[in-house]
């Protein structure tokens, strides 16, 4: 096992399940200290105990990310009790919801936007002091949703053109102090609970045929090559990857 991280304080936000576990995982295997925030605390819960079981260094913390006043507190503890220092942040959590302009509610689209994008500045935001004294870098989830439409999801694609954007932002902002910030942009992955709840709007025949039609891969992706190229990102191996919105999507965005 490659051990690209060892000494390394790493956060992973929506880290308790799906992608954000993986990643965690993969980061404390190879020698991340872990600091996990979620939403759900009883997924907290068994993620901790199961990386705990790996042997591997994880404090957890419930918060809402949407939410200024919990992430502000959040980080003060987590920082205070990683000894004042930070080196990754991954911003992984996020929600999607189906809609076009005139269908989605307003409360709906102020969710994906509160937790996809106002998640992701709260989180660097008080990330940031942590990481400025030394250098760190920061991954933000985008998607391809962000830079191609998609039928429905109105909000979902606003939200994440705009991660992408302030990735690029804070990328020119922060790289003179050390601070690399890059976005991970994915395709359609269909073994996460997003990409089922995605693929279960339609699964006739002759939508699959159509949704596979738009890559030329041949196929969806995986959650793990997701998290390998989130590592990937997150590590020295990238040194001179900054600013970049880095799709992982077999070619659907190059047609």
């Amino acid at each position: 096992m490659m051990n690209r991280f060892q000494g390394k304080q790493a956060v992973i936000t929506g880290g308790a399940t799906g992608i954000g576990y993986g990643i965690a995982k993969r980061l404390g295997m190879e020698g991340a200290s872990l600091a996990i925030l979620d939403i759900n605390k009883a997924a907290l819960s068994d993620a901790s105990q199961a990386l705990r079981a790996d042997g591997i260094n994880v404090k957890v913390y419930q918060v809402d990310i949407a939410d200024p006043r919990e992430v502000s507190e959040t980080f003060s503890k987590l920082i205070t009790d990683c000894s004042g220092t930070l080196d990754i942040l991954i911003n992984n959590a996020g929600v999607a919801d189906f809609g076009t302009v005139e269908s989605t509610e307003v409360d709906a689209w102020n969710k994906v936007m509160a937790v996809n994008l106002n998640g992701t500045y709260l989180c660097s935001k008080f990330a940031l002091p942590a990481m400025k004294p030394h250098g760190g870098t920061i991954v933000n989830f985008g998607s391809i949703s962000g830079m191609v439409g998609i039928p429905n999801m109105a909000a979902y694609c606003t939200s994440k053109a705009a991660v992408i954007g302030l990735t690029k932002q804070m990328a020119v902002d922060y790289s003179k102090l050390g601070i690399r910030v890059n976005c991970i942009c994915p395709g359609m992955i269909a073994d996460t609970d997003m990409g089922r709840q995605i693929l279960g709007t339609d699964e006739s025949e002759q939508m699959m045929k159509l949704r596979l039609s738009k890559y030329p891969i041949g196929r969806f992706g995986r959650s793990e090559e997701i998290v390998a190229a989130v590592l990937f990102l997150a590590s020295d191996e990238a040194s001179f990857v900054c600013g970049s919105a880095f799709t992982v999507d077999g070619a659907m965005t190059a047609i």
